[in-house]
């Protein structure tokens, strides 16, 4: 009897690991899938934010941890140097000083986001999911525009057909 409860104690305990060995394989590509949307996002970055583009990103600056958020992308642009000697104010700056105008919208998006690409815990708002429907939008496909002018537009004949009616 104990035996057979022995077992099963370590049937449940592989199936336990198992389940977590899985979960901890979902989370990774989770977090790997959120880190290319992220890449991507910056990738795609317009020069000009629309309204509602605009309106996500200061959400996503406001929900931000105002200890940290500049610590993260820092160390981002550094590449996690440990030798860095500035402080993260002075990278960011000399990073926003040294962008092209078409980069700076980009740059807004990297600091708005760095600190969401983590997976959010529930109940908390996904920023970087928001950003993905904005600015990896599918485009649209265009309509094709009706021209009126008024005058039906003549069906040309075939001229071989023509020319065997001639012919005959």
């Amino acid at each position: 009897m104990q035996e057979r409860r022995a077992e099963e104690r370590r049937q449940e305990e592989e199936r336990r690991e198992q389940e977590y060995e899985a979960e901890q394989v979902r989370r990774e590509e989770l977090r790997q899938t959120r880190q290319a949307t992220f890449e991507q996002i910056l990738a795609n970055a317009p020069e000009t934010f629309s309204a509602a583009q605009l309106r996500m990103l200061l959400r996503a600056l406001v929900n931000l941890d105002p200890y940290t958020f500049a610590d993260d992308v820092a160390e981002e642009i550094a590449g996690g140097d440990g030798n860095e000697n500035r402080t993260a104010e002075e990278v960011l700056l000399a990073t926003i000083d040294g962008l092209g105008n078409e980069k700076l919208t980009g740059f807004a998006l990297r600091l708005a986001l760095t600190s969401h690409v983590a997976i959010p815990r529930e109940g908390e708002v996904d920023f970087l999911a928001e950003a993905e429907a904005l600015f990896l939008q599918p485009p649209q496909p265009k309509k094709a525009s009706s021209k009126k002018t008024g005058k039906p537009t003549p069906i040309k004949a075939n001229k071989t057909a023509t020319k065997k009616k001639t012919a005959a």
